[in-house]
């Protein structure tokens, strides 16, 4: 089993003469070590987790509409994120072709920021100014005419600063990181996932996106990006991201890494209106999730199938 694998509650793990096992619990500070010649399941060798703030692969409830039109110079980040607020943000938005320059609000209370960029990213630097807990938004015109306000995702592409108190316990989290004993690459999954977990989406964004940069083949890293860039309302980047995955879960042979990719994936594929390819997708993750007995995962894709077939007004062949 490779370093950094995500494993499911009803897994069970075998290790062989001379090997040993260590797993990093949900709760990202227990480590449980399973030494040469032992059999068990997760759930007896991990406590029970309080956490269940982590986004679910195939989970209709995180589809959110957007990022789908390449005309429109639509936020990537922040959207729909909570930011630490303690150092200038990087404001990204989609490039549109034949579009040299933009005009970049972020509006919101205490805040009524602007600047003309020639490119796509600006750093947004009044950080200081942002009231925690409040809603801001970051709104993109190109010389076109054209607004980032068109995107479908646009009302829910927000974002918030940070009480203190949480900051606080998120970096001391990733502080204690290096005690963990991982290697470089896991810790930077392990702290994506507290990102994540705080609802830093975007700083969680930009730790897999450096993994990918890198050449990673940890299928962790694009699943993970997969379902933020669904749930944030970002759907051509989930697409890609998906995509990918399913690439290293065919080389790797990881069925249960295929199955949750083609299941995002086609979630994804819903909300670009191509429903046909969603219910092949969706079947070929219930016949994945089927080889590795997740029958729990297998039931709810049977009944998405239902409504996505109910729901339709022509049959797929």
């Amino acid at each position: 089993m490779r370093e950094g694998r995500q494993l499911r509650l009803g897994d069970r793990l075998r290790t062989t003469q001379n090997a040993q096992a260590r797993i990093l619990c949900d709760d990202l500070t227990s480590i449980w070590t399973m030494y040469s010649n032992q059999e068990s399941g997760v759930a007896e060798g991990c406590p029970p987790s309080p956490f269940s703030t982590r986004l679910r692969v195939g989970n209709q409830d995180d589809n959110t509409p957007g990022g789908s039109d390449r005309s429109i110079p639509y936020v990537i980040t922040p959207r729909r994120t909570a930011v630490l607020g303690t150092e200038p943000i990087a404001l990204r938005w989609n490039p549109v072709v034949e579009v040299e320059r933009y005009f970049v609000q972020v509006v919101g209370p205490e805040i009524n920021w602007e600047k003309q960029v020639e490119g796509t990213q600006v750093l947004f630097d009044e950080v200081d100014a942002l009231v925690p807990g409040a809603e801001y938004q970051v709104i993109v015109e190109a010389n076109n005419g054209l607004s980032s306000q068109l995107d479908e995702g646009a009302e829910t592409a927000t974002f918030e600063r940070l009480y203190v108190e949480d900051i606080e316990i998120i970096q001391a989290g990733i502080a204690a990181l290096p005690e963990q004993d991982l290697s470089e690459e896991t810790q930077l999954l392990v702290a994506a996932d507290l990102y994540i977990r705080e609802d830093l989406l975007a700083d969680a964004i930009n730790v897999l996106e450096s993994l990918t940069a890198s050449g990673t083949q940890s299928i962790e890293a694009y699943q993970d990006l997969g379902d933020i860039y669904r749930y944030i309302g970002l759907n051509l980047l989930a697409q890609a991201r998906y995509e990918q995955a399913i690439e290293i879960a065919l080389s790797s042979q990881d069925i249960g890494g295929l199955a949750d990719a083609q299941a995002g994936l086609a979630e994804v594929e819903v909300m670009l209106d191509q429903h046909c390819t969603a219910v092949e997708l969706l079947a070929q993750a219930r016949e994945n999730y089927t080889a590795i007995e997740d029958m729990e995962r297998v039931n709810e894709l049977e009944e998405r199938l239902g409504e996505l077939n109910a729901s339709s007004v022509a049959t797929c062949l």
